[in-house]
């Protein structure tokens, strides 16, 4: 039975960053929004349409950023899910946020606040050690619960799986040993799918309720296995039915994929279905979103590296395949990659990510480790086709440094501007957005907008897992992009420092990111596969804690608009600086002390002459315009391009975009300038270390020759 802690006398250790600025924690007035399943809707589009308080004008850091941060007891894989205007007994009617952790705790925290409501644990989670080949993720808290979590508004219940371990034996516990394929760790393990009423934590309909299943066909019977079989994608609610899927732990053992539908009201399971009856693998991961639902109760999802194609006796397989499964969890259509058998060998799964269902069409979109977009029609999915793939369309859509995954799920959003736009973050890549024609029912293949800076923004070389997103807009006016994704390097196998960014929906330029107002804002540890949560004016996102913190923390994190009269932090003040790259050491040079507007820019040893001598004055919001001393005229980009590589000039200040320049925090004494106009960094071109080399733009990859430091100016007469 739970642990199910209300009103606890220990109190939640809530951050509130607002206390000391005189933040106002109460709710604000909104049209009530909920968010109960992952990624918003079945349709998995991330999309919340009905946000009447955040807009495009006020996410800034002079008005948006961080409210408050909870901790909580364990690493947090969980999508906060959202409920508004919730009536508590005994407590009034709030605006609540669910939020479940590897601790196999579940939390039901003040949405305004962070006050708890209730907590509710489910037991000793299942050891690391158990479940890994080697400690591929530091799961310091253990392995608990891990799909996000679903609601019943009807009924005011939440659904989940914990998972336990009983009789741990440390002494099994070799990370490089063949132990963990051979399943001899001693333990006993199980899974158990629960229900609690939203307002309280008390069980209901006869929860906990422990998970076994048989799955027959003609290529014989298969039994789930609690140890093998990680239950990753978020839960998914459709017709009054649960529908819960699992893959594997870091490919341990001879797992398969799995669906089983339980009927919600009473936790009875009704249906079962496996990937891979004469096989293995083909496990149902997804990066943790939900399985997609199309307007006939279909499901739709997408597997990983497994047994594909037609068994001895007839029974399709459907490892590394996009399948459609009835209501009933029959196999109803399926398309299987004419290279899967590569893309077995090379562990290059589709499912890596989920599948986005193009709203208004019979289309789905979604893509796997090569970074191809694949577009799917449900009513003729294509099947397996060694020659060539039956599909309406498919297109390499990402191009990172090193790996190209697609971890995030494309989402969707109909931009007043450009039109129905699809959105994916692949790893060491740009944000892209891509346009959906309606007639021809076709994605542009050419991006209509691009991000300045990668996931992550430096070490992006192999880095995984690229940038996890959602969108929120009224109606399709003010809409902004929310992503979260790792800052410096790679999280796939390690804990690493995670950003929040906000860009304007249809441009892609930033608005705002966590690290413009440090520490006030900052994130903390990148919660992997986790997307925003943006509800009524709050934008919710986990953490695996504070910078620094141990292994196995976690946090939730609370942003929104900031109180009236809070005055802007400016990261640099304003003043006259010299401004030397971090790469080559040189300065940002007017040459031969040139007062001709147009005159390229150039890096130049320093030498203590007004023209690197650099007037910095702040607009706003952190945009500052730059003036050289000697020329009196101000840094820009040429001709207000919007171009890679697009020159930077000096020309007479007239309050231009491209004349003013974002200024973002790196570390240290280290800051990267941004182009207001293009949303590109101020680079050396060719990252050069030669005086006399040129100043340009470009998308922002962490290089050093993109980072600049900012030193107070004691400039006399120029230099000769």
């Amino acid at each position: 039975m739970p642990l199910i802690a209300r009103c606890p006398a220990r109190k939640l250790m809530v951050l509130v960053l607002g206390s000391f600025l005189g933040v106002s924690l109460h709710a604000q007035t909104t049209s009530p929004v909920n968010v109960l399943t992952q990624h918003n809707d079945n349709a998995r589009t991330g999309a919340n349409l009905s946000e009447t308080v955040l807009t495009p004008e006020n996410v800034n850091s002079s008005q948006f950023g961080k409210l408050f941060s909870v901790a909580v007891d364990g690493q947090v894989f969980t999508q906060p899910l959202y409920v508004s205007n919730l009536a508590i007994p005994n407590k009034g009617t709030h605006n609540v946020v669910y939020i479940a952790t590897m601790n196999n705790s579940v939390y039901a925290l003040d949405a305004d606040s962070g006050q708890q409501y209730w907590k509710a644990n489910f037991g000793t989670p299942v050891h690391p050690c158990d479940v890994e080949w080697h400690n591929n993720i530091t799961h310091g808290s253990g392995v608990g619960i891990l799909g996000t979590p679903v609601i019943d508004p009807s009924t005011n219940t939440i659904y989940f799986v914990s998972r336990n371990e009983a009789n741990f034996n440390p002494t099994l516990c070799n990370w490089n040993s063949s132990a963990q394929s051979t399943g001899v760790n001693q333990g006993t393990f199980t899974q158990w799918l629960n229900a609690l009423d939203i307002t309280t934590g008390a069980p209901k309909f006869g929860s906990p309720v422990q998970i076994h299943a048989t799955y027959t066909t003609s290529d014989g019977t298969l039994t789930f296995d609690p140890k093998l079989q990680n239950q990753r994608p978020a839960l998914t609610l459709s017709n009054g039915n649960l529908y819960i899927a699992w893959s594997s732990h870091d490919d341990l053992g001879a797992y398969h994929g799995w669906i089983i539908s339980y009927t919600a009201s009473n936790l009875a399971q009704d249906h079962v279905y496996s990937d891979t009856t004469s096989g293995t693998l083909g496990g149902i991961w997804q990066a943790g979103q939900g399985l997609t639902v199309d307007s006939n109760g279909n499901l739709l999802v997408s597997t990983g590296n497994g047994s594909f194609g037609a068994s001895p006796t007839g029974v399709i397989q459907t490892g590394n395949s996009f399948a459609k499964l009835s209501p009933a969890l029959a196999l109803l259509d399926y398309f299987t990659p004419s290279n899967s058998a590569v893309l077995n060998s090379g562990d290059q799964d589709l499912g890596a990510s989920g599948l986005l269902s193009i709203p208004g069409t019979t289309l789905i979109t979604g893509g796997g480790k090569q970074g191809r977009l694949y577009l799917v029609d449900i009513n003729n999915m294509g099947h397996f086709n060694a020659a060539s793939d039956e599909v309406q369309q498919e297109f390499q859509a990402i191009f990172g440094n090193g790996t190209q995954h697609i971890h995030g799920t494309p989402i969707y959003f109909n931009s007043p501007s450009a039109g129905p736009l699809i959105y994916v973050w692949g790893e060491n890549d740009f944000l892209r957005a891509f346009s959906f024609n309606t007639t021809s029912q076709m994605i542009n293949t050419t991006p209509v907008a691009m991000s300045a800076m990668t996931a992550p923004m430096t070490n992006n070389n192999a880095a995984m897992p690229g940038g996890f997103l959602s969108i929120s807009a009224n109606g399709n006016a003010n809409g902004i992009i929310w992503a979260s994704t790792p800052y410096k390097g790679d999280a796939g196998q390690a804990t690493t420092e995670g950003v929040l960014h906000a860009f304007d929906a249809s441009s892609l330029l930033e608005l705002w990111n966590d690290k413009q107002n440090e520490p006030r804002d900052e994130i903390g540890n990148f919660a992997k596969y986790v997307p925003p949560t943006v509800a009524n004016g709050k934008v919710f996102v986990p953490s695996f804690g504070a910078l620094n913190s141990p292994d196995g923390s976690g946090a939730l994190n609370v942003y929104g608009l900031l109180p009236n009269g809070v005055p802007p932090t400016n990261l640099l003040a304003n003043g006259t600086y010299v401004v030397t790259s971090v790469h080559s050491g040189l300065a940002i040079d007017d040459p031969a002390l040139s007062t001709t507007p147009g005159t390229v820019m150039q890096q130049y040893t320093v030498n203590g002459g007004k023209n690197q001598s650099w007037t910095l004055t702040n607009v706003a919001n952190n945009v500052v315009y730059l003036v050289n001393q000697a020329s009196g005229l101000a840094l820009e980009v040429s001709g207000g391009s919007k171009a890679n590589s697009a020159l930077v000039d000096q020309n007479a200040y007239a309050g231009s975009a491209w004349q003013q320049w974002q200024v973002t925090a790196l570390g240290g004494s280290a800051y990267e300038l941004t182009n207001v106009q293009s949303g590109q960094a101020l680079d050396v071109d060719a990252g050069s270390t030669t005086p006399g080399a040129q100043l340009d733009q470009f998308p922002y990859k962490g290089s050093a020759w993109q980072q600049w430091s900012f030193s107070p100016s004691s400039a006399g007469a120029p230099a000769p």
